[in-house]
């Protein structure tokens, strides 16, 4: 008698995400990350503003780099596909420095200045669009700032700055929706996981409008 043994079920096979679903997922990731910790410390300064400022400032900047730094390793492996002799080190440096401390520069005065959400702020159509403005202009100047790694790597490397000012009109929109939601009372765990949510969300537009437009780049060899 020959005896047979039952071979395991095959296990299904795990698809690895699409190059948008890349982008989409690592840039979602980075920015829940950057946008918890602006989140964090901009409550936590908030509270020290009044009497140690330098210490509130520290935090504000602080969580720029931390943005800027999840942000440009994010991208940046998300374009090694499309541009694999990236100089990563340079578009992190780039990124952090614009994107990072640009943020930083951008929230500190509302910061500092005590900002807590309470009474009658700007309509939403006017964060909106001023969100929605920032986004176009910070964009383009990050997208020029990044756009240097890309040379050599890609056919026409300004064309990102085009990309990137696109990308991050509507994601500011959202980042601004949400930074603008959460009244003085809520808890700093509610602040942080607002940030976080809003930022994963963002981070999701930012990446997809990214990666469908990444391909006007082209090839080196095009």
């Amino acid at each position: 008698m020959v005896r047979t043994t039952a071979e395991p079920p095959a296990r299904p096979a795990v698809r690895a995400p699409t190059r948008l679903g890349r982008w989409v997922l690592l840039c979602a990731g980075a920015e829940a990350v950057g946008m918890a910790a602006a989140a964090g410390a901009a409550r936590a300064a908030t509270a020290l503003a009044p009497d140690r400022t330098a210490l509130a400032w520290g935090l504000v900047v602080a969580a720029g780099l931390v943005e800027g730094t999840a942000l440009g390793l994010a991208q940046s492996a998300a374009l090694r596909p499309d541009a694999p002799g990236l100089r990563r080190r340079h578009w992190v440096l780039m990124t952090v420095a614009v994107a990072g401390l640009g943020w930083a520069a951008v929230s500190a005065p509302a910061v500092l200045g005590g900002d807590d959400g309470a009474g009658a702020g700007p309509s939403a159509l006017l964060v909106a669009s001023g969100a929605a403005g920032l986004g176009l202009l910070m964009g383009a100047v990050l997208g020029a700032a990044q756009a240097g790694a890309l040379r050599g790597t890609v056919a026409r490397p300004w064309r990102w700055v085009a990309v990137s000012a696109t990308a991050w009109t509507p994601a500011m929109v959202v980042i601004f929706a949400g930074a603008t939601a959460a009244p003085a009372t809520w808890s700093d765990l509610a602040v942080v996981a607002l940030g976080a949510g809003t930022g994963a969300l963002a981070g999701a537009v930012l990446g997809a409008v990214s990666g469908v437009l990444v391909p006007v780049l082209g090839r080196v060899a095009d």
